[in-house]
């Protein structure tokens, strides 16, 4: 990730902010951190319903729809991971408590979330990403090469009937969230493909991960899905780094978890945030990568 700006010299408020919600803790305690939830590309902030009901009661929760996404759908461009990560930090400046939080993201969410850890390391109390690893490999040349991807997404949703996504959702031991399904056809744009995988491209290098220096980071990828070995090599640059032994930040996967796990198993995937917001031990589904 290129050093293209000073740590926390934050921007300006955009005069278009996203789409935020903010849900005190149940039962209210003014004690308890923000945490900031970040969802996949043409995703929305409907994704994380699932995982709600396990950390409302311990925390305030500031859930977004990222530029380009359902109600921020009408913001302008560019749609790239750095100018997302200003909106968020945004967010966080304005409506965390202390103007701080442990940041969650999920896919581009993952890499937004990097990227604020990177650059307005102050707001970030801890950083946990799943899905967001540099890419390599044929990913690498799908990223380069958008427009498959694009028409990827563009087929699939003309063909998927509501009948084989209850299908799919089973095969891969999903919940179904028609709601969700229904926000993901919608946020399907080409500008924002091309902007989101064109500037992780730009952005990310496993050797780059180690900017992220002054932010706890656990990035964690699903076994069944996504890049465990580039996973394994980002822990590894943050053990030689001394950022493990500093700061704490480590890799993991859960063997069984697809890539959008969050929906899969909720709540083990809530039992990460919170033992790793906490300091805790980590579900024993949480295997560590060295």
């Amino acid at each position: 990730m290129p050093a293209t700006s000073t740590p926390d010299q934050l921007q300006p408020p955009p005069r278009d902010t996203i789409f935020h919600l903010s849900l005190d803790p149940q039962p209210p305690s003014p004690a308890a951190p923000t945490l900031i939830l970040l969802h996949g590309l043409t995703s929305s902030h409907l994704e994380w319903s699932l995982v709600i009901p396990h950390l409302q009661p311990h925390y305030h929760l500031l859930l977004v729809d990222l530029p380009a996404h359902s109600r921020s759908s009408s913001l302008p461009p560019p749609y790239i991971i750095p100018s997302m990560a200003d909106q968020v930090a945004s967010i966080i400046q304005s409506h965390a408590r202390n103007s701080q939080a442990h940041v969650v993201g999920m896919s581009m969410g993952g890499f937004v979330t990097l990227n604020l850890a990177r650059r307005y390391p102050s707001l970030c109390l801890s950083a946990f990403v799943s899905g967001a690893t540099p890419f390599e490999g044929i990913t690498r040349w799908l990223a380069r090469n958008n427009w498959v991807l694009y028409y990827g997404f563009w087929l699939s949703n003309l063909i998927i009937t509501d009948g084989m996504y209850d299908w799919m959702c089973r095969v891969m031991d999903m919940k179904e969230h028609r709601e969700l399904r229904r926000e993901i056809v919608r946020n399907v744009k080409w500008q924002v493909i091309r902007d989101v995988y064109g500037s992780i491209v730009e952005e990310f290098t496993v050797e780059g991960m180690a900017e992220v220096g002054q932010v706890r980071c656990l990035s964690v990828a699903g076994g069944k899905q996504d890049q465990v070995e580039v996973t394994r090599r980002v822990g590894q640059v943050w053990k030689e780094r001394g950022l493990t032994g500093r700061l704490g930040s480590r890799a993991f996967v859960v063997r069984g978890a697809v890539h959008a796990w969050d929906l899969q198993f909720p709540d083990v995937f809530a039992g990460g945030i919170r033992s790793w917001v906490e300091r805790d031990d980590l579900p024993v589904q949480f295997e560590v990568l060295e």
